[in-house]
């Protein structure tokens, strides 16, 4: 799955969901679902857990080299910018 696709599929998601660990579970297992895999409990728990660390200990710098590091070319990591800066 392209980084545009991705982008789409987050534009769609409430912010109100990402609050509660009810919402995060929601979102993450429709997104599993999208990419064909379903998550047990203990799996969907952990996801939430590693969600809940991130948004609290990273911000957008550390998240671009973190996806550099994963290999993200950097023109998708340019097209991520110019559409946060929209």
């Amino acid at each position: 799955m392209d980084i545009s696709k991705l982008l789409n599929i987050a534009k769609g998601i409430p912010l109100d969901k990402l609050k509660t660990d009810e919402g995060l579970k929601e979102v993450i297992r429709e997104l599993s679902k999208k990419g064909g895999k379903n998550l047990s409990d203990a799996e969907l728990n952990n996801y939430v857990s590693q969600f809940k660390k991130l948004a609290k200990t990273e911000n957008a710098g550390s998240l671009m080299e973190q996806l550099t590091k994963k290999g993200v070319s950097q023109s998708d990591l340019n097209n991520l910018k110019k559409r946060f800066k929209k």
